[in-house]
């Protein structure tokens, strides 16, 4: 016959067993909740005809003039000036998140 003292050993960790799994799975649901989103934005190309106070226009390869706005929360790389080819994620109200300048 098995002692009373182990059967209540055994069934002690099996609850703390299941206690801990069962947090275990819900930190993982709190986990997908806590996933890195990318900044929305789409990317504009093109060549900078002009710069206005902090304000780049730029000239896409269909022609189109884009106006680009930037502040202190865009990420510039490097120095942009007119005539330089720039890559830009902008977001949907044309604000720059980040810019840069490419060959």
């Amino acid at each position: 016959m098995v002692a009373i003292p182990k059967v209540v050993g055994v069934l002690s960790c099996g609850v703390l067993l299941c206690l801990g799994l069962s947090n275990a799975a819900s930190g993982v649901d709190e986990m997908k909740d806590m996933t890195v989103k990318k900044p929305a934005g789409h990317i504009i190309q093109g060549d900078v005809v002009r710069v206005e106070y902090g304000n780049y226009v730029v000239k896409q390869r269909d022609g189109k003039e884009v106006r680009l706005e930037t502040d202190n929360t865009t990420q510039m790389m490097g120095q942009i000036r007119k005539g330089d080819r720039i890559v830009a994620t902008v977001n949907d109200q044309n604000h720059a998140m980040s810019m840069r300048s490419v060959p």
